[in-house]
């Protein structure tokens, strides 16, 4: 995974779930805690959130879920020059 992100190069990262989350920003990430928050990491923003499965079991995360990624839209509009971002009326 990280030699795929070596060349893929990308500037922000999602871990979705706690388990990516851990894995990749730091083992003791705390998903309920933290979500939304980018932090950086190897010269690039990462951002860990809910898993889509944990949202479908408790769907009272699910606000703060849609909040990440309207968060995360913003930030690839502050940093991705060459991304054109659509917003529905």
């Amino acid at each position: 995974l990280k030699r795929q992100i070596d060349l893929l190069d990308p500037k922000i990262i999602v871990c979705l779930g706690r388990v990516a989350a851990c894995s990749f920003i730091s083992p003791d990430f705390k998903v309920t805690r933290q979500h939304g928050q980018f932090i950086e990491k190897d010269n690039r923003l990462v951002m860990g959130t809910f898993h889509p499965a944990a949202i479908l079991r408790n769907q009272s995360q699910k606000p703060d879920w849609f909040q990440d990624f309207i968060a995360l839209r913003d930030k690839i509009g502050d940093i991705c020059t060459r991304t054109k971002l659509v917003y529905p009326e």
